[in-house]
């Protein structure tokens, strides 16, 4: 009976395992892909060769130097699933968080295709406009350079969709000169301090993002933040979720 349950819950894990490898690669190819490709191939292929997994770790572990090893890797493989955890909870913490009077609304960047919002950044900015259209004394800040294929700045881009869908075009301030997350807060938190704002700002970003966002606002002095965030597609979500752990990994550790 032990030996049929243990069977069995292999063949659970190594089917999850599969499910979630080919999951994390429905996206286009990210640092989670690679991460999220080495882990759960990892572990379905263990599952899978179960028993000449069991016998080499053995043969392993009689040696002294084996032992060593095996103690070190996994106690690396545990510290970094106790962290994956705790940035995962921080993440689900940081989705949303609204403020009753919102002084600034920062919208993050995302690809532009020519001069057209991607559909993920499209959805940024339909967010930042129910934020923007439920406090009209809000200004908002649009963050983002100009990438490779793009035509013009993601900000710009950002600033066009935002007047074509009914904002006024003197609530928007453009900052077109960032290239990474850290650089759209902070560049926008210098453009927000010139005006005597560090407070009451409201981040607008995907689910997966707003964590990391958070962690660079505080860096920047902003204090009473919000979030809002738009969803992101289910296809999509364990690979930027995968990533974001390495990009936090970074950012905690200064990798």
């Amino acid at each position: 009976m032990t030996k049929r349950i243990s069977a069995a819950l292999r063949i659970l894990i190594a089917a999850i395992s599969f499910i979630m490898l080919v999951w994390v690669n429905l996206n286009f190819v990210t640092a989670g892909t690679f991460i999220g490709t080495a882990l759960f191939g990892a572990v379905f292929l263990i599952m899978l060769l179960w028993k000449p997994f069991c016998k080499l770790l053995k043969r392993i572990w009689r040696k002294h130097i084996g032992k060593i090893l095996l103690i070190l890797f996994g106690g690396i493989i545990a510290f970094c699933a106790v962290l994956c955890v705790v940035f995962s909870v921080n993440m689900a913490v940081c989705i949303e968080k609204p403020l009753d009077e919102p002084r600034a609304v920062i919208v993050l960047g995302c690809q532009v295709r020519g001069e057209t919002p991607s559909s993920m950044l499209a959805y940024r900015l339909n967010a930042a406009r129910e934020v923007l259209d439920e406090h009209p004394d809000a200004v908002c800040v649009v963050s983002g350079g100009q990438g490779n294929g793009e035509d013009i700045s993601e900000a710009e881009a950002m600033r066009r969709y935002l007047i074509d869908n009914g904002i006024a075009g003197e609530r928007i301030l453009k900052e077109d000169k960032s290239v990474s997350t850290r650089e759209n807060i902070r560049f926008s938190t210098e453009i927000l301090s010139e005006m005597g704002i560090t407070n009451g700002v409201v981040i607008v970003s995907n689910d997966f993002h707003q964590y990391r966002a958070d962690i660079y606002a505080r860096e920047n002095g902003l204090s009473d933040i919000g979030h809002h965030s738009t969803r992101t597609p289910f296809h999509n979500l364990l690979n930027y979720w995968i990533r974001e752990w390495a990009a936090i990994m970074a950012v905690r550790f200064e990798i």
